[in-house]
């Protein structure tokens, strides 16, 4: 998909829908959930497990300490 259009109206309460608590800005939790709805979906129009999309993207123990293209470890 090049290209997504997402309207949110975003409400502030102490209680998130599925029973969990962000504490963060709208904006990092409708991103969140966006890319994982995406993922979710890819996974069911390939018709594999979620799991298989999300793994590689794991960090393994033998890469640790880890150091983020911005140079964090």
């Amino acid at each position: 998909i090049p290209n997504a259009i997402r309207v949110v109206e975003g409400v502030y309460t102490n209680k998130f829908p599925g029973g969990v608590a962000y504490r963060c800005s709208f904006r990092v939790t409708e991103a969140v959930y966006l890319i994982e709805r995406m993922v979710d979906v890819l996974a069911q129009k390939l018709e594999i497990d979620k799991a298989e999309i999300r793994l590689p993207s794991f960090i393994r123990k033998a890469q640790f300490p880890y150091a983020t293209p911005l140079g964090l470890e």
